[in-house]
C-alpha cells in the first residue's frame, strides 16, 4: 500500500463499525473475521478510532455497548458517533473531529470502511488514505469514489500498513 517513507507517516487508522468491525443486522453481536487479531496488531503501532453513523435517536452509548459486547472497545483511542457530534459521514466535519481527537493530520491517517459513498468518499474528501473492505469485488466505482486500496478481509489490512 505504501512505500517505506509513506508508511512511516501513518499514525492512525480509523474504522467504520457496521460490516467493517461487526456484522450489521446479525441477531447477536458478531465480529468480522480476524477483527481481534488485526486490531491487536495495529494497536501496537497506530492510534485507532471508530466513526459511526447512527440514527439521530441512537446514542453513542449503544455503539460503545456493541464494541464492548464484541470485545473490541479497548482497542480504540476514540469512538466518534454522528449523533454526538452533529455530523454524519461523509461530512468532512466528522472526520476532522476524529482526527483532532487523535491529534493527527488527514495525510497521517487511513480510513477503513465498507461503504463507498460515506467511508471512502468522506476519507478521500479530506485527504486520508482509504481502504474499502469489500468481501466481494462486484461494485464498480467512479473515480471520485476510488479507495486507495480494496481488501476482501480485515486480515489483508496488516499487509498494507
Amino acid at each position: 500500500m505504501y512505500s517505506g517513507s509513506v508508511r512511516n507517516l501513518i499514525k492512525a487508522i480509523v474504522f467504520d463499525l457496521g460490516n467493517t468491525l461487526v456484522r450489521e443486522n446479525s441477531p447477536t453481536i458478531e465480529k468480522m473475521p480476524h477483527a481481534v487479531n488485526v486490531l491487536a496488531e495495529l494497536r501496537k503501532k497506530y492510534k485507532l478510532a471508530v466513526i459511526s453513523n447512527v440514527l439521530p435517536t441512537t446514542s453513542g452509548d449503544k455503539i460503545r455497548e456493541i464494541l464492548l459486547g464484541a470485545g473490541l472497545l479497548d482497542y480504540f483511542d476514540e469512538v466518534v458517533v454522528s449523533s454526538e457530534v452533529g455530523f454524519s459521514k461523509p461530512a468532512e466535519q466528522i472526520f476532522k473531529i476524529t482526527l483532532e481527537k487523535l491529534n493527527v493530520k488527514p495525510e497521517e491517517a487511513v480510513m477503513v470502511g465498507n461503504i463507498v459513498s460515506t467511508d471512502i468518499f468522506g476519507g478521500n474528501g479530506i485527504g486520508m488514505k482509504t481502504v474499502l473492505l469489500q468481501e466481494t469485488r462486484e461494485y464498480q466505482r467512479s473515480s471520485w469514489e476510488k479507495p486507495t486500496h480494496t481488501i476482501q478481509s480485515l486480515e489483508e489490512l496488516l499487509k498494507l500498513v
